[in-house]
């Protein structure tokens, strides 16, 4: 991986995500009434209320981004700001085979006036243009797909990228994953399914764990095959080890989890990636907020890397800190689990002080950490889980960086300035949801030399 870039609950960069999670905080707040036009008794992860675009620097009208699905847009600012931090200007990669591999859900449909008034509607209501449209503005040759697997939509993408790299068919990919809650509608679904946490805290591997709490937020990052990267002279932030996706087939409903299966996706990304279960020191969790799931996931990771090890491995999660981004969960997890080992630290989990009653914690060779510690370099290698309503399971592998790669000739690039001017979303008491005004761009530019999530530590 050579480039990332993200926004989340609280977080308008990675240097801010970084400090977010190490600092173990809780980007979640009770829902605004004014965000979905009614009060709602829950917490939320939420992105500001007002979000700003800039037309003329993305080669589009006013009139297709008043129409435009915001998620479309955020991945074009999203993935610029990646394109930079792996250190390329866009226009040295026009006309390349970079493939586009974005993991959303696009439900968009614009009113009827924006429609009519939209200069290219076909841009606005399909959700095929999540990644075309990225692929048209910076000029990408390579495959370009939108991925629906619900939660793990963004890393089966990722799969995809990875087995396009190694057959030679593209140079370079572009992996996203982005999720807004556009409305309350799925809070609607979550709470008829009686899955929605009522209280403020996300809790898993806990006895109060009662639900999820849900959030929204984008992610991007630029990937290479090692050699490539190397001869490049890029930077290489981590590696990608072994990825394994599979699915629980029938169980008792959709939403049920299937402990083999589980199983079975993590003992074969460990056998891709050609690592042992004790050169693993950290697993990012899947973590669902429910007592019988969080227990079937602990007994998964157990099995697999706590058996027979001389040590114990670290677990933790993105979710207590900006709660579940249903499609950008995958993105959000990994970028985390990048800047863990590219600052070589481990980060707390906001759960876990009141382990669930039947799974004895103390016993085994699990354990969650509470403060910031640097990462063990006798188990180097993070593993990270991802199972999705539907059951389709991802399991990732990903170390440091190499020790004594070449030098590289590539820095992070500062972003060119922006005026962000029009409103792409507004909160629901606002008169309309989108307008113009004039504004900067106040989001904070990667430094020419700054690292993906800050000043090393």
């Amino acid at each position: 991986m050579i480039g990332l870039s993200c926004t989340f609950p609280e977080a308008a960069s990675a240097i801010e995500y970084w400090e977010l999670l190490r600092q173990g905080r809780s980007a979640l707040r009770p829902i605004p009434e004014q965000r979905f036009g009614r009060p709602m008794d829950y917490h939320v992860g939420l992105l500001p209320d007002e979000l700003r675009f800039d037309p003329e620097s993305f080669l589009l009208s006013e009139a297709d981004v008043a129409a435009m699905d915001p998620q479309a847009l955020l991945l074009l600012d999203e993935v610029n700001r990646a394109v930079h931090h792996a250190g390329y200007r866009p226009a040295e990669l026009k006309g390349r085979r970079i493939g586009v591999y974005v993991g959303g859900r696009g439900g968009h449909m614009p009113d009827a006036e924006r429609l009519e008034r939209a200069k290219n509607p076909v841009v606005v209501t399909g959700q095929n243009y999540l990644a075309a449209n990225l692929s048209q503005f910076f000029d990408f040759r390579g495959p370009s797909l939108v991925i629906d697997t619900a939660c793990s939509s963004a890393l089966v993408a990722m799969d995809m990228a990875t087995q396009a790299l190694r057959a030679g068919d593209i140079e370079s990919a572009v992996v996203a994953g982005v999720s807004l809650l556009a409305d309350d509608r799925a809070h609607q679904v979550f709470g008829r399914r009686g899955l929605l946490n009522p209280g403020a805290e996300f809790h898993m591997f806990d006895r109060r764990a009662a639900g999820l709490v849900l959030g929204e937020g984008v992610g991007a990052v630029v990937l290479k095959s090692l050699d490539r990267a190397r001869a490049d002279g890029d930077r290489v932030l981590a590696v990608l080890k072994g990825i394994a996706i599979n699915n629980d087939g029938r169980t008792a409903g959709p939403a049920t989890p299937n402990l083999q299966a589980q199983t079975e996706v993590m003992k074969e990304a460990l056998d891709r990636a050609g690592h042992r279960p004790e050169d693993i020191g950290w697993v990012e969790a899947n973590g669902s907020g429910s007592t019988v799931t969080d227990l079937l996931e602990l007994k998964a990771v157990e099995s697999v890397y706590g058996t027979g090890r001389p040590g114990r491995v670290a677990l933790g999660s993105i979710k207590p800190n900006i709660g579940h981004p249903l499609a950008a969960e995958g993105i959000a997890a990994f970028i985390k689990v990048v800047l863990m080992l590219y600052h070589r630290e481990q980060v707390p989990l906001r759960s876990g002080q009141e382990p669930p009653a039947h799974f004895d914690l103390a016993a085994s060779s699990l354990y969650f950490p509470r403060e910031p510690r640097s990462w063990p370099s006798s188990a180097e290698v993070a593993a990270l889980n991802c199972f999705a309503d539907g059951g389709t399971n991802a399991h990732l592998l990903i170390a440091p960086a190499p020790a004594g790669a070449p030098d590289r000739t590539r820095a992070p690039l500062p972003e060119p300035a922006l005026n962000r001017r029009i409103v792409i979303r507004r909160t629901q008491g606002a008169q309309g949801t989108q307008g113009t005004g004039r504004a900067r761009s106040t989001r904070p530019s990667p430094a020419p030399h700054c690292t993906p999530g800050g000043p090393a530590r």
